[in-house]
């Protein structure tokens, strides 16, 4: 397994549909032009960017995540199967805005980020202010995030961030994502640790929101 992970991690930047902070190609060129920009943040093995790429031609994918080897298997699975619309890119999330440039993409998506259950460590969840800071800076004005998660704790304590940070307009909310008939159905398509938890009997939270301003403005 660790031979593997190693294999993965150092043969990474050999695909073409992979990038990260050093690299000198850009993921501009590889994508089709012209297209809106979905990014799913800590996006693990990528199975939700993947298949909503397999449905949605019409928009361009990145699949971002901190370990390169996570990204291997589905950059090389796109290859294979004529996926040419997504991308990967191994990155902190801290680093985002300087491969993604301001109010360049259209739409973020957070699903099932790592909780951090202690307090301690609340500064590492991907719904905190400082990475809301950054997510604002990259999405267009406008522009949606979308979060998923089968933990009530952590999405009872994004919730209350978003309040408070008072600039947070909301589109949709639900407690029981697959039993709601009003969510649209991308928000339901499953990623690895959904299908688990589901047959786990467990409920999925979801919420989409938008910024009221964009970064660095007057919330009217």
């Amino acid at each position: 397994m660790a031979r593997r992970k190693t294999f993965r991690k150092e043969g990474y930047l050999e695909f073409p549909n992979c990038f990260n902070r050093e690299s000198e190609a850009s993921w501009r060129t590889y994508l089709p032009e012209n297209k809106p920009l979905i990014l799913e943040l800590g996006c693990g093995k990528a199975d939700f960017s993947y298949e909503m790429a397999t449905k949605h031609p019409e928009r361009n994918f990145i699949g971002v995540d901190l370990k390169p080897d996570r990204l291997w298997y589905p950059a090389k699975q796109a290859l294979d199967n004529g996926v040419g619309n997504i991308a990967f890119l191994h990155i902190h999330l801290n680093e985002l805005h300087e491969k993604i440039a301001e109010g360049e993409a259209d739409e973020l998506w957070v699903t099932f980020p790592d909780p951090f259950p202690k307090n301690r460590h609340a500064k590492h969840r991907m719904i905190n202010t400082s990475f809301l800071k950054i997510y604002q800076q990259v999405l267009r004005p406008g522009g949606k995030v979308h979060f998923k998660t089968d933990n009530l704790p952590l999405f009872q304590f994004g919730l209350e961030v978003f309040v408070r940070e008072g600039n947070i307009r909301f589109h949709a909310l639900s407690f029981d994502l697959h039993e709601d008939e009003h969510i649209g159905a991308d928000a339901k398509v499953l990623t690895a640790y959904e299908r688990k938890f589901m047959e786990m009997g467990l409920k999925i939270n979801y919420v989409c929101f938008s910024f009221a301003a964009p970064a660095g403005g007057v919330t009217s």
